[in-house]
């Protein structure tokens, strides 16, 4: 049996100054080459308890540390981190945190480099660790050019090479594409199986977990709330919920249709609602279940003819109702480096709409977008705001009409509290004192920040941070307000508090909402409209169903459909987008409900 490479036991740490433990009574034991998840809403305690396991805390995080703590034979906090760092590689949640080479080559080479390995040991590691990462000819790039997703690719590839006994990865994907973060994921299970590297990996992402972990824990205020295999923890939906943490799509399909065994995988759901039917007919449907089809092949026709025409009348409404409030016309650009970023796009925004951009890292989202509001001007073709063109219109103007929230808020928050920050755009653009204060208090307690109102906003937590930063935006009031990332680095609950403050303020107060977003999940929940890029360029353009029903263009994308819409596709064809919306359809579709609970 594997020995322990990892063990606390009673590990409590508090910052110096604070009273909160951030960590409070831990004690984890992971074996050698096991992959252990940690997973909780942030503030939990996870980046302390990673810190704490290659020693950062307490040498460089001052604080008090008690409990035991042991990696790999050794104590942390004594020996140091120069000597923890061969043995435990640890990849932060911000990469801009520990990239500091000239090139990505560079970069990646730094800690083989510090290991004595010799040259062509290190250019093998760092040519695999850039290929495995998708950075191929990114080598000369340096990384303050590259996409938050690049950047993030190329922190994960610096550790990565370097091989550690042990790797600690802390929200590794939070800026990947899709296609990205399923890369890492098969890296995490290749160092794990063939390896033999001990992971320790704190996500958000739950549905790519469960096939990877050999243990889940749940965080929660410093605490572990929930411990098992991963069939244990996942089953436990109830108590996911109260921690914050979101349920897997295909957990919750199980728990809607009241399945006798929960599934955890879209081959057992398929299984679960086989074993349903098979079973025969049960109590008669509620009342309030949907009528009873009268055979399938008529079901489906209905269902397509339907879809066609709602599809038809969708387009129509949107040409009759179409009220562009941006607009680019064949816009190119390239940067000074030579790097052509945008390839001739084209693309309408309408009023009042909550349109998703996609695509993968690198694809143009956030350089297309930046043209919107003057931050970036076109190499050629034209950017179109309110119906005029904005050549020649300054930014100062352009940013009255469209507000941009950037991916991370530490770039935009600079004042010394809350409300100065909310207050800085609209005395800047020379908005009316007596309407700027009645906003600021307005929007305060919109987005729960009332009393922080005298914070210095660094104080804030990330969650917190990204409000505020979103709010200094809206108190500014445009009509178009462009968010990048909007849920980068938050846990479930805060995600979807961004996304219902944004569909309020589109609902609301008709304002229009542009998000670059690699979450399909939230794509699925609020989009009215996807925009996809690839290359530079407007590759599709449609409603999240119908992009999800493209496999070629999610393909071009490097975009992966939630598994929800792969279980509805092998169940019924068509693609549904959130378990709700299967679980009634199953429901509906069923003369009785034969074994599956009809509530």
């Amino acid at each position: 049996m594997a020995s322990d490479i990892i063990s606390l036991k009673d590990v409590t740490f508090n910052y110096k100054g604070s009273n909160r433990r951030a960590l409070d009574g831990i004690s984890l034991n992971v074996k050698q080459g096991e992959c252990v998840a940690i997973l909780g809403p942030t503030g939990a305690g996870k980046s302390t308890l990673a810190c704490v396991i290659n020693g950062t805390v307490p040498r460089f995080m001052d604080g008090n540390l008690a409990g035991e703590v042991t990696v790999d034979g050794l104590v942390p906090a004594k020996v140091g981190t120069a000597q923890m760092a061969s043995r435990v590689g640890l990849v932060f949640g911000d990469p801009d945190t520990q990239l500091f080479g000239m090139t990505v080559e560079e970069d990646v080479a730094f800690g083989p480099a510090n290991l004595g390995l010799d040259y062509e040991s290190i250019m093998e590691r760092v040519d695999k660790s850039i290929a495995d990462m998708r950075l191929a000819g990114l080598e000369r790039r340096a990384p303050h050019r590259l996409s938050g997703g690049q950047k993030q690719a190329t922190a994960i590839a610096g550790v990565y090479a370097m091989l550690p006994k042990i790797m600690v990865l802390d929200e590794p994907t939070s800026m990947l594409d899709p296609e990205g973060k399923a890369r890492v994921f098969g890296i995490v299970r290749m160092l794990k199986e063939q390896l033999g590297v001990t992971v320790v990996l704190i996500e958000q992402e739950v549905d790519d977990i469960f096939g990877l972990a050999d243990q889940v824990f749940v965080m929660r205020s410093g605490k572990f709330v929930l411990h098992g295999v991963p069939r244990e923890v996942f089953g436990r939906v109830e108590e996911l919920r109260q921690a914050g943490v979101r349920v897997p799509q295909i957990v919750e399909f199980g728990t809607l249709i009241g399945a006798a065994e929960t599934p955890f995988s879209i081959e057992e759901a398929v299984s679960a609602v086989g074993r349903a039917r098979d079973a025969g007919p049960g109590p008669s449907p509620s009342p309030t279940s949907a009528p009873t089809p009268t055979s399938t092949s008529t079901n489906e026709a209905a269902a397509q003819t339907a879809a066609r025409a709602t599809a038809c009348l969708r387009e129509a409404c949107r040409i009759a109702q179409a009220d562009p409030v941006v607009e680019a016309v064949d816009v190119e650009f390239t940067y000074p480096s030579g790097a052509r970023a945008l390839d001739g796009v084209n693309l309408a925004i309408d009023r009042g709409d909550l349109v998703a951009i996609v695509g993968q890292n690198g694809a143009g989202k956030t350089t297309l977008t930046r043209h919107f509001n003057g931050l970036l001007r076109p190499s050629s073709g034209d950017i179109r705001v309110l119906g005029r063109s904005a050549q020649g219109v300054h930014t100062i103007e352009l940013c009255r009409h469209v507000g941009y929230v950037f991916q991370n808020p530490d770039e935009q928050l600079f004042c010394t509290s809350v409300q100065e920050e909310l207050r800085f755009g609209p005395t800047n653009i020379g908005a009316d004192p007596g309407a700027t204060s009645q906003r600021v208090e307005e929007i305060l307690a919109d987005i729960g920040l009332t009393k922080y109102r005298e914070v210095w906003p660094k104080y804030l937590t990330k969650g917190e941070r990204q409000r505020l930063a979103l709010a200094s935006v809206v108190a500014m009031d445009p009509d178009v307000l462009i968010v990048d990332e909007p849920t980068t680095g938050l846990d479930w609950v805060e995600s979807l508090q961004i996304l219902d403050y944004l569909e309020r303020l589109r609902s609301e107060h008709r304002k229009t909402i542009v998000i670059i977003t690699h979450d399909m999940n939230i794509v699925s929940l609020y989009a009215r409209r996807v925009v996809v890029m690839a290359g530079g360029r407007v590759v599709g353009d449609g409603t999240p169903r119908e992009i999800f029903s493209q496999p070629d263009l999610m393909e071009l994308a490097c975009l992966r459909r939630p598994p929800i819409a792969d279980l509805s596709q092998a169940l019924w064809g068509e693609v549904l987008l959130t378990p709700a919306d299967a679980a009634a359809k199953l429901l509906a579709s069923r003369p009785t409900n034969s074994g599956v609970c009809s509530k």
